[in-house]
């Protein structure tokens, strides 16, 4: 016998939930927050947050991430769960957005999905050299380039 209890767990399994996206950016980085501000004004298939990377909001929410690398990689978090890094991230972003769903899909697989990591890791290496110019990186390597000389001859 169909109890009553048993009718609502059955209507509201059956119900699909909305699924969410949560980027984390780097706050620090004027292209992403620049890249925030644009995504955060376009009409989108799926609601999007964002929260900064390593901020006390990102550890509450995500306590087993690698909050060190989400200031290095993209990453997208979405509401069932699933954590999209680096070009699978991009490919996240772009796909909620309706004009840009189909070239996702198209970068989404095979020897296009490797095209699509080439350009996320530019775009980190880019990310990551505009932020050694403005600040010391105790992460890497990368020093800030001296100011430029005008004038000078080499």
């Amino acid at each position: 016998m169909l109890t009553t209890q048993m009718a609502g767990a059955i209507v509201e399994g059956g119900a699909r939930r909305t699924t969410s996206l949560t980027a984390l950016y780097d706050e620090r980085c004027p292209l992403c927050r620049r890249l925030k501000a644009w995504l955060g004004g376009q009409a989108t298939l799926l609601p999007i947050e964002f929260v900064a990377a390593d901020s006390p909001a990102a550890h509450a929410r995500y306590p087993y991430l690698d909050h060190e690398r989400t200031t290095r990689v993209l990453t997208v978090v979405s509401s069932n769960g699933a954590v999209y890094e680096g070009e699978r991230a991009w490919l996240a972003c772009g796909w909620i957005l309706p004009a840009w769903q189909p070239l996702t899909e198209h970068f989404g697989r095979g020897f296009r999905l490797r095209v699509a990591r080439i350009a996320a890791r530019g775009v980190d290496g880019y990310r990551h050299r505009l932020l050694a110019r403005s600040q010391p990186c105790d992460r890497c390597t990368v020093a800030a380039p001296p100011p430029p000389t005008f004038g000078a001859r080499r």
